[in-house]
């Protein structure tokens, strides 16, 4: 059973349109800069192209982003953070509308500069935290973005089912990298803020739990995927499937992170630890001469 601190700051309406603005906010960058990400992927196929690969929605996910970064510096949390993501937002949109996609991806990855100074684990263990959040969110995003963009490509080539499960098959083997990456830093991460005996008594440990079980499903549906590509290659629909299963599974990760992220981790900083042991020893030291004397 949750404890009743921990059950009321989930049932805070703030905890939640944190979670929604900060969901918006991962979406736009994973659409923007996993979309930019998929289609430089999608230009190394070494077979024939049927038709033209789709643009990538960098424009939407930035302009989604700038709203979501606005939402966040309206409500109040981290807002110099989150004014910062609104301009890196705003410029990324500008260059790609100006046709400028590398220093567009450039100003998108401010965005996760910030998001590290601003995650959890930066509280924690002041830059190796934020170290941890960019090794985290960088796979995330991307494996999330490029599936999206991958996903349209193969609907354009829907009538070339071999080029089209080529395509697939490249996107495969980079999701099976970034995946490992999100795997083991997710772990980190997870052992940096919640002590094994929170895992189960606070709601930060249970929607861990939840995440990390949308994260498996993922996995799994992409497995699928793979299986039946390389057992059944005439048959392009259920490759197709689990794919788009898979893009569904990592939307309900990203709305699962977003909501841990509105919430407060059980571990204690490690810098508060610090101060607090600084502060003690002078007083025990006092004390130890008071009674000497």
């Amino acid at each position: 059973m949750l404890a009743a601190g921990a059950t009321a700051r989930l049932s805070s309406p703030v905890v939640w349109e944190t979670a929604v603005a900060r969901w918006l906010l991962f979406a736009g960058l994973a659409v923007a800069l996993g979309g930019l990400a998929g289609r430089g992927l999608a230009r190394q196929y070494k077979g024939r192209f049927p038709a033209p690969l789709p643009g990538a929605w960098a424009l939407r996910g930035s302009l989604v982003g700038l709203v979501a970064s606005g939402w966040l510096a309206a409500i109040g949390p981290s807002r110099a953070l989150s004014l910062v993501e609104l301009a890196a937002f705003a410029i990324a949109a500008l260059l790609l509308r100006l046709r400028q996609p590398g220093w567009g991806a450039a100003a998108l990855l401010a965005v996760v500069v910030a998001e590290g100074l601003r995650a959890h684990p930066e509280g924690i263990i002041p830059v190796v935290g934020a170290l941890i959040t960019y090794c985290h969110l960088v796979p995330a995003v991307l494996w999330a973005g490029m599936l999206v963009y991958v996903l349209r490509a193969a609907l354009s080539w829907r009538n070339h089912p071999e080029e089209m499960r080529g395509l697939i098959r490249l996107y495969a083997v980079a999701a099976a990298w970034l995946f490992a990456l999100l795997v083991i830093t997710g772990v980190i991460s997870a052992l940096v803020l919640v002590p094994l005996h929170s895992v189960l008594t606070t709601a930060y440990g249970l929607v861990l739990i939840v995440k990390a079980a949308l994260v498996v499903l993922a996995a799994c549906f992409a497995v699928a995927g793979r299986v039946w590509l390389r057992r059944r290659p005439d048959r392009g629909a259920g490759p197709a499937l689990a794919t788009k299963l898979e893009c569904a599974a990592l939307a309900a990760v990203l709305a699962v992170t977003a909501l841990l992220t509105a919430l407060t981790p059980p571990a204690a900083p490690i810098r508060s630890a610090a101060i607090r042991s600084a502060a003690i020893r002078p007083a025990a030291a006092a004390h130890h001469d008071l009674g000497r004397g």
